[in-house]
């Protein structure tokens, strides 16, 4: 096992014990807010969007915890069909394209925070460079683990289609 690999599968298991933990605290500051306004007949007034952050950030971790699993789907109908050489230069194209978008959310992601660091949430007073960095920090972990999938041996996987 290569040492890109095992700082993959570390960097992972932290990911999914954060994400588990950001989900949960989503779904306590919801509880939290429907007992206050309909138990109380009082609102929390940041609680909607501690939610709506909360669930960003745990969001784009689960999506970067799939890419870790290779549990994303794939357009391979046509792939199928193909001869072997066309299918290594659909699986090329793949990787180019994964690549670019990756390389997108990164840059972009991070021109995003850069330009938000002096606005602040309504409600908590956050500095906005926090839920958007969401982005720049889930293209990076997905990069990661992109990386270290290349060259590992493909899962397999049962297609109902094809039986």
């Amino acid at each position: 096992m290569t040492a890109l690999r095992v700082v993959d599968g570390a960097v992972a298991r932290i990911e999914r014990g954060v994400a588990v933990a950001l989900l949960a605290a989503t779904v306590a500051i919801v509880i939290l807010q429907v007992f206050f306004r309909y138990g109380l007949n009082s609102s929390l007034s940041w609680s909607e969007e501690a939610a709506r952050y909360l669930f960003i950030w745990s969001a784009v971790l689960g999506f970067s915890s799939s890419v870790e699993a290779r549990r994303l789907f794939r357009f391979d109908l046509l792939a199928r069909r193909l001869s072997a050489r066309g299918q290594m230069v659909c699986a090329v194209l793949f990787v180019v394209a994964a690549a670019g978008f990756l390389w997108a959310l990164v840059i972009h992601g991070s021109a995003l925070v850069a330009g938000t660091t002096s606005q602040s949430s309504p409600a908590m007073g956050l500095s906005m460079a926090v839920p958007y960095a969401a982005l720049p920090v889930g293209g990076a972990l997905m990069a990661l683990h992109f990386l270290a999938s290349l060259g590992a041996p493909p899962i397999a996987v049962h297609d109902p289609v094809a039986t």
